[in-house]
């Protein structure tokens, strides 16, 4: 188990191919005999759901005559148990994470509010993973136990005022004075405190209040559709007892030594909820492209304040036409509009390696820098401006600005539009936005 892990199970970068060589995977998986390509297939056959929720592909190629396994990631950014082909059991996690080496764990919390991973509750992880899932999984296991736990119908003493036509040893003589001088003929009716054993006590009433905390995060959209789908009738029920049930807010709950043991688990876990955190170990993934998007729009946003302008994310540039063909776009939509009186930027982000290959001279590079530059000027044209500007972001080991210009001689208009270039690093956030106000500035100036 421990020679998977230290195997290449550990990281792959997205949109990238990555080669398993024969050699490398029998030496992890102790096979002596030779036909692995048999355990290759094995292999794929087994992991095949889970690769697929990360967008991987796993074929076998020959390669100098001998087998090898090749893994082509997708988009996403994420982390998934792997099985061994040799006895099917879960012996390690392979994550994929950023192309370029960056490190997105440490930004995604700063962007919680934006953009939130994916979780599975279909694969666990085996070792910690940095992306702490939500807590749905353990409102998942209070659930059910609280049914189980009803069925048990823990009682406790519960201390509690009775009207009736006679004292007792606990009668409140003060408020039975008082009550009979406001009114004479209220002198039959006696207010007795009792203890008695009832499931309706306080305890319960706490395990009520973190029973409505589950059904809550249970309904969250974040929460997969498989698990929602699962619980909806449990829910539905459990929210119609609810009704009638003493709720009672709490931030912890005592568990006793002598509470029955179906109750020391319920508690065990609404502590957990009410702690909101989690031992779970889930698969996780999240859009890489959507992700940068979302950190340079956050970026935009801070430069945005520093400059007093107004920042809007993702406007529809809306598409008419009287007959529609099914191929035709909506609307045009660009990540970020920047805007200050009359001026305007339109900023527009790619997950490309455009930066790190400057001085490629590929047709594949040249093809797609074509698109997204003519992208960005369909985004500029929008605006009545006689000069307008543009900007594509691509990551970088750091930040750099290149500034190009396009001019019409029929329109007189001009178009400059800036390519940059941003680390994609926590610490270093201060610099990129430092450069960005430069940029802005300059703008400004103009």
């Amino acid at each position: 188990m421990s020679n998977l892990r230290t195997f290449s199970f550990g990281k792959l970068p997205t949109l990238s191919s990555v080669y398993w060589s024969s050699e490398r995977l029998k030496q992890s998986w102790k096979w002596s005999d030779r036909s692995m390509v048999s355990v290759m297939q094995r292999f794929i056959d087994l992991n095949q759901k889970n690769l697929s929720y990360l967008g991987i592909c796993a074929i076998i190629e020959t390669i100098n005559g001998k087998p090898t396994l090749k893994l082509s990631t997708s988009k996403y950014i994420g982390a998934i148990p792997i099985l061994s082909p040799m006895n099917g059991k879960a012996v390690g996690d392979l994550v994929v994470s950023g192309r370029f080496g960056e490190n997105a764990g440490e930004l995604i919390t700063m962007l919680d509010s934006s953009i939130k991973p994916e979780y599975s509750d279909e694969f666990r992880l085996v070792q910690d993973s940095q992306m702490t899932p939500p807590i749905f999984i353990e409102c998942c296991k209070y659930i059910d136990t609280y049914i189980e736990a009803e069925h048990f119908m823990w009682q406790k003493f519960s201390n509690i005022t009775r009207k009736e036509q006679r004292p007792e040893g606990l009668t409140l003589w003060s408020e039975y004075a008082q009550r009979v001088a406001r009114n004479p003929l209220d002198f039959s009716t006696f207010k007795n405190k009792k203890n008695i054993l009832s499931t309706d006590h306080h305890e319960w009433a706490q395990l009520n209040y973190v029973l409505q905390i589950a059904i809550s995060e249970l309904e969250m959209p974040r929460v997969p559709i498989r698990t929602r789908a699962t619980y909806s009738f449990r829910i539905a029920h459990l929210k119609m007892k609810l009704r009638d049930r003493t709720v009672l807010a709490t931030p912890v709950i005592k568990i006793r030594m002598s509470d029955p043991l179906i109750i020391k688990r319920l508690k065990g876990l609404a502590n957990i909820i009410l702690n909101n955190k989690t031992n779970e170990k889930l698969a996780w993934r999240m859009d890489y492209a959507e992700f940068f998007e979302r950190y340079v729009q956050y970026l935009m946003a801070e430069v945005a304040k520093k400059k007093g302008a107004r920042e809007i994310d993702n406007p529809h540039y809306g598409v008419s036409v009287k007959s529609r063909p099914q191929w035709l776009l909506h609307y045009l939509e660009p990540d970020m509009v920047l805007q200050k009186h009359d001026e305007q930027v339109v900023v527009d982000s790619k997950y490309k390696s455009h930066m790190f290959n400057w001085n490629d001279e590929s047709d594949d590079l040249k093809d797609t820098f074509r698109h997204d530059f003519h992208q960005i000027l369909a985004y500029c044209s929008l605006n009545s401006m006689p000069v307008k500007y543009g900007m594509l972001v691509y990551p970088f080991s750091d930040f750099i600005c290149h500034k190009t210009k396009v001019n019409s001689p029929i329109t007189h208009t001009e178009a400059t539009v800036y390519l940059v270039g941003i680390p994609i690093e926590k610490t270093r956030i201060r610099e990129v936005e430092e450069g960005l106000c430069s940029i802005i500035n300059f703008i400004e100036e103009e």
